[in-house]
């Protein structure tokens, strides 16, 4: 689960008044981050345990098969023991150095616009097989560098893939607080108001985009080179996205979005 959260905003006791969020400074050397690790994986495990509990106990879990003998709390409670009493792993870490808040955003709308496998991945599909790219290694989720093909059966393939689909109620992102769906027009108003934002500063920041979105602008390398044989790779021709900027604002909207 990737979050983005705001590091401050119109104070809630006086809304004409923004408040920043201020960083715990337990340690001289460090100076500006939001929550602390330790404190941070031990709250999740809490939580996490007690809402597991609280299913239990309104019969809320399937509990079925191998697992029918867990439907009795003591059994249970006494499944869950070992859970508690292990240190979960949290990792936190900085964004790259001279980042901006646009980049860590742009950083995770790829995983909401992204599908389980980009095109660039896929080999090809013949006799009912589909070939691909994938890493292997001995690292979590492989070595970049080492990519092997892999050939599954198409009905494979698809299953695999159709895994990544959410269950039916679930949505991929979700808006809490004054970005939720109902608030976030006038609590963006607010905070564009506090703030003093510009139209300049909204037109520059678009502007970036479009030239970032446009294929002119694209730079390629002459001298790209296959990974695994180093036979050099020109391009031969290319097409990129649309951004969702562009799309949302043209006439092939979806219906329920209302343009700006």
């Amino acid at each position: 689960m990737h979050a983005v959260v705001p590091s401050g905003g119109p104070s809630r006791k006086n809304v004409h008044e923004w408040k920043a969020a201020t960083p715990p400074r337990d340690r001289a050397w460090i100076t500006n981050w939001l929550v602390h690790a330790e404190t941070l994986k031990s709250s999740f495990r809490t939580t996490f345990l007690k809402g597991l509990q609280r299913l239990h106990r309104g019969g809320e879990l399937k509990l079925q098969g191998e697992w029918s003998h867990l439907t009795a709390r003591d059994a249970f409670e006494s499944w869950l023991q070992p859970l508690e009493d292990m240190t979960w792993v949290v990792h936190i870490e900085a964004p790259p150095e001279h980042s901006v808040p646009s980049n860590v955003v742009k950083y995770l709308a790829r995983y909401l616009t992204g599908g389980p496998i980009s095109d660039g991945r896929l080999i090809s599909h013949d006799n009912g097989q589909v070939k691909f790219w994938a890493r292997r290694g001995t690292t979590t989720g492989g070595d970049r560098q080492d990519m092997i093909p892999v050939c599954l059966s198409g009905e494979e393939f698809v299953r695999r893939w159709s895994l990544h689909i959410l269950p039916r109620g679930l949505v991929k992102t979700r808006r809490y607080g004054g970005w939720s769906n109902r608030h976030q027009q006038s609590y963006r108003k607010r905070c564009e108001a506090l703030l003093n934002a510009d139209a300049t500063g909204s037109e520059e920041l678009c502007a970036a985009v479009a030239v970032e979105a446009d294929p002119s602008k694209t730079e390629t390398p002459d001298d790209a080179c296959c990974p695994h044989c180093g036979t050099p790779m020109p391009l031969q021709t290319s097409t990129d996205r649309p951004s969702w900027r562009l799309l949302l604002g043209s006439a092939a909207r979806p219906i329920w979005y209302e343009s700006g």
